[in-house]
């Protein structure tokens, strides 16, 4: 049958004339439709940059201006801050350096409890203490009681002369808690040369008042005091003093100790066992410390013995406790929520004054050892896998190990709530580098973090009290740091950059609005110019279409019904011839045409003729073999059978072979008649099966049998391998079965010299296998399926050895079809080969 692909001539014409006509017109439009979206783009773009630069300069003036007015007010902020920073840290040192004045007053005066005592009543101090803060009835946070409330009941104060008048600020009395006058000195004590206290007199019930040797450790405060070997050594004026010791008190919460936050963590609410921390937990236990003063008492030359005073380190805590580097200033309550406060830390990075007691390091009330500070997680693994005390194993690693936000505190010691706070280990905390390294050669300075989501400014400023053990430290007894929220400091300046800001969208807002009303003149222009264009060049290429498929379809008619004459004879009708109408091209295509649709038909006849003479020589073929094949078996079935009789009555040895001579040959050649016979009904369609239930085991038993003697006499491994799960009984026809196992048996007999045949018969689902095995020559793989056609063997020497026809295979592998099974082989040449047919279980 003829088919077309691709496009036909009328089509191609029709493209030929759209490509000439319609494309340039298309393109004309294009082109001009192209030139006006550019006038329009130059024209919305030169608008856009001028709306564009005027807001850019607008947010540059006013980002300049209030980026210097930060500048400004964070310049002068920093200065402030690093001022207030350095007057407490010399206030702070000025009063030790009264402290060292109180040691050298004391050691004038006689051993005498009396005047010891005098002494003490003589040197107190104001402490402030909030009023009572309770929980909100929320529960959220915690809130000044009614007494902790400010009252102003005056009115603001206001200028009495004009010339006062200008930025004239006037500010309520700052809120102001208790102010309880308290001993500077919890205890005073006079000490023998042997160690053992000799006079004893306290301030206060947290000092233990009986007379004790402190040349033992456990018999000083808090288990933790070692300095009779430092008073031994000092000479007459010199003075000892101590680091700050205080026992320990922690918080399983850090921030606002609050029943959530209690329940948050599993915690029963009890906020008074736990540390105090000021506004976030107003009633909580207090941090309680000492800082020991010593200096001989000499007498005519001679020491005596020395006296002591324990400083009640509450008075240091006064000195940042209450300041706020914010307008607010001054707090009665420490306050550590904004994270705006001061704190203090000891010349080795200890942690000593906080708003959050439980951030200041101090010692195990039970051991007097120092309580584990707050460590990294990686420090407080490797704390815990080493085994050792917390004061060993510190001892034995690096401080200011590689500092890093990226570090975690360790989480168990939050829950535990161990956090005393030293910047030797607090790894998660970079800050603490920083603050050595200001204060590293005694001096003071500022730098900025990120912490907690916001940037503080961070001062630090060294205390210059150098008495003691402090003069080996360049940053004296400690320093002070105050932390504030940066933004606070320009507060003023990044509201009036919203102002400003605001100004200038309600003009960009204008502006926004006429460039919105340009470019949309702009668009409309475009869009009508785009129609118009659209309409002329569609209704001109219609125009020019039309005339194309006019002048294609005049053009096309002859060939059309050139090309339908040619299917009608591609169809089928032959005698259809196309006309000859006129001498141009078309007509001599035309009689091309018919020229070979006659000779063509001519060959389809010849065709037929010769297809009708090769079926009845193919049928009487048939017919005369299954002819002679039973005029044959009868003859030879009389010959077998006079060979059996002469076999049986012969007179001697030699008749009795040559009749055996005959028997096998006539029986040889019967077989060869069957088989043809056999092969003839196959091909004739004439083959029947028959249907019987046939029990395998025993079919397959009894053929094998047959061979069995043949293969002993070879010397072969003949074997018969049955699988246990054979169906009981298979439908099938047992003469055709026998017949095929029997050929593929003989011939494995017949090709192995040496070697092994075995019969294996297994189950498949709803099938029987059966494998016929030999070592014998093998098969090479170009011949594996020409094994099964006509009289063809797989190696004529074999052929000629063995005898044979070549119809066995071609014969069992139709009768296995015919059952519903199949066959195949698997042969390796010198390996031997494995002929396999399947029947079905169920055939009929």
């Amino acid at each position: 049958m003829l088919s077309r692909s691709g496009l036909g001539i009328r089509t191609k014409l029709i493209g030929i004339f759209v490509l000439i006509k319609v494309i340039p017109l298309v393109l004309l439009a294009w082109f001009a439709w192209q030139g006006q979206v550019w006038l329009a783009d130059r024209v919305s773009g030169s608008v856009v940059g001028m709306v564009q630069q005027m807001r850019e300069t607008a947010e540059i003036v006013a980002k300049t201006t209030t980026d210097s007015a930060i500048k400004a007010l964070d310049d002068a902020a920093r200065e402030s801050m690093e001022r207030m920073t350095t007057d407490v840290a010399r206030a702070v040192a000025a009063f030790l350096y009264d402290r060292d004045a109180d040691i050298a007053s004391a050691a004038l005066l006689p051993p005498d409890a009396g005047d010891y005592r005098r002494f003490l009543a003589a040197r107190t101090r104001g402490v402030e203490r909030h009023h009572a803060w309770v929980l909100a009835p929320d529960g959220t946070k915690w809130v000044p009681g009614p007494e902790a409330t400010p009252r102003y009941d005056q009115p603001p104060a206001q200028p009495s002369l004009p010339d006062q008048a200008r930025n004239f600020n006037y500010r309520h009395p700052d809120a102001v808690g208790r102010i309880e006058a308290r001993p500077l000195f919890l205890e005073m004590t006079f000490v023998g040369l042997d160690g053992i206290e000799r006079v004893k007199v306290t301030s206060s019930d947290h000092m233990n008042a009986a007379l004790r040797d402190v040349s033992r450790r456990e018999n000083t405060y808090l288990k933790a005091e070692t300095y009779f070997p430092a008073l031994q050594a000092l000479k007459p004026g010199e003075i000892y003093v101590s680091d700050v010791i205080g026992a320990y008190v922690g918080s399983p919460v850090i921030g606002p100790y609050t029943p959530a936050a209690a329940q948050k963590r599993g915690l029963s609410f009890v906020p008074e066992q736990a540390g105090y921390a000021g506004v976030e937990n107003p009633v909580g236990k207090r941090f309680q410390g000492i800082i020991r003063w010593a200096t001989p008492v000499v007498r005519d030359g001679k020491v005596t013995g020395w006296v002591t005073l324990a400083l009640d380190h509450t008075h240091v805590m006064e000195f940042t406790d209450h300041i706020l580097p914010t307008g607010d200033r001054y707090s009665p309550i420490p306050d550590a929520t904004s994270g705006n406060y001061a704190f203090i830390w000891d010349y080795k990075g200890r942690s000593i004054v906080h708003p959050r007691h439980y951030f200041i390091t101090g010692y195990d009330a039970e051991t007097g050892e120092p309580a584990p500070p707050w460590m990294d997680q990686g420090l407080y693994d490797g704390w815990k896998a080493s085994g050792q005390s917390v004061s060993d194993y510190l001892a034995s690693v690096k401080t200011f190990d590689g500092q890093s936000w990226d570090k975690k505190g360790a989480v168990q010691q939050i829950k535990a709530g161990t956090l005393g706070l030293d910047c030797r280990y607090l790894n998660h905390a970079p800050q603490c580098t920083g603050w050595m390294d200001l204060t590293q050669n005694g001096g003071s300075g500022s730098f900025d973090i990120f912490w907690s989501g916001l940037w503080k400014l961070t001062t630090a400023a060294a205390i210059p009290y150098r008495t003691g053990q402090y003069g080996q430290s360049p940053r004296g007894f400690g320093f002070v740091t105050i932390g504030a929220n940066v933004d606070d400091f320009h507060r003023a300046a990044t509201e009036s950059r919203q102002v400003a800001d605001r100004i200038v969208a309600e003009h960009d807002a204008d502006l926004q609005s006429r460039l919105d009303a340009v470019l949309s003149l702009v668009h409309t222009q475009v869009t009508t110019m785009a129609q118009q264009l659209a309409a002329s060049t569609v209704m001109m290429s219609a125009v020019v279409i039309v005339i194309a498929i006019w002048m294609a379809s005049f053009l096309t008619r002859r060939i059309t019904a050139v090309v339908q004459g040619i299917r009608r004879f591609e169809d089928g009708d032959m005698a259809h011839r196309l006309p000859v109408q006129s001498n141009d091209e078309m007509g001599v295509l035309a009689s091309s045409f018919n020229d070979m649709a006659d000779r063509v038909g001519e060959s389809f006849q010849r065709a037929e003729e010769a297809r009708l003479r090769a079926e009845e020589a193919s049928r009487m073929k048939s017919e005369f073999l299954a002819s002679m094949s039973h005029e044959l078996r009868t003859p030879l079935n009389g010959i077998i059978g006079f060979a059996e009789l002469i076999k049986d009555d012969a007179a001697d040895e030699e008749v009795r072979e040559n009749a055996e001579i005959i028997e096998k040959s006539g029986s040889h050649l019967l077989n060869l008649v069957n088989t043809i016979l056999d092969v003839a009904k196959i091909e004739a369609g004439a083959m029947t099966l028959a249907r019987e239930t046939v029990d395998i085991r025993t079919l397959v038993t009894d053929v094998a049998a047959i061979h069995q003697s043949g293969a002993d006499a070879k010397g072969l491994d003949f074997q018969v391998q049955l699988a246990d799960d054979l169906p009981p009984a298979l439908v099938t026809d047992p003469v055709r079965v026998r017949q095929v196992l029997h050929n593929l048996l003989s011939n494995a007999v017949k090709f192995t010299q040496a070697g092994r045949v075995h019969t294996v018969v297994a189950a498949d689902k709803d099938s029987v296998v059966i494998r016929v095995i030999d070592s014998g020559p093998g098969i090479a793989l170009d011949l594996q399926d020409k094994i099964f056609e006509k009289f063809h063997q797989g190696d004529a020497f074999l052929t000629r050895s063995h005898g044979g026809t070549g119809l066995g295979l071609t014969l069992a592998r139709h009768l296995v079809e015919l059952m519903g099974g199949e066959m195949s082989l698997e042969s390796q040449v010198g390996q031997g080969s494995t002929f396999v047919f399947t029947l079905p279980a169920g055939h009929s």
